[in-house]
């Protein structure tokens, strides 16, 4: 498809509702990017929204973290290319945002 198109493209996924899953989809779904994105021209794109406070202790379950000292969050900084988060709303911001 690049070829006829002339442009590279790229497959965007978006990766919500994680915290619904058993720790052993979690490390699946985080093996699986791993494996997609271990070449470095892989036209893949990952949009991950997750909490880490309730991811993290997912993926200390799983033991899928060996070699990194069960330390999830060293393990999502190593996962995660641009980390951000998002602060939480104030009652006063929430009303504002509503009205």
């Amino acid at each position: 498809m690049e070829v006829f198109e002339r442009r590279r493209l790229r497959v965007v996924m978006e990766i919500t509702s994680l915290d619904l899953c058993y720790p052993e989809k979690v490390a699946g779904v985080f093996n699986a990017m791993a494996t997609l994105l271990s070449d470095a021209n892989a036209p893949f794109i990952f949009l991950l929204a997750v909490d880490p406070s309730v991811i993290v202790p997912c993926l200390e379950q799983t033991g899928c973290m060996k070699g990194l000292a069960d330390n999830g969050y060293l393990y999502l900084n190593r996962a995660v290319t641009l980390p951000f988060s998002i602060p939480e709303m104030g009652a006063r911001s929430r009303l504002r945002s509503v009205a």
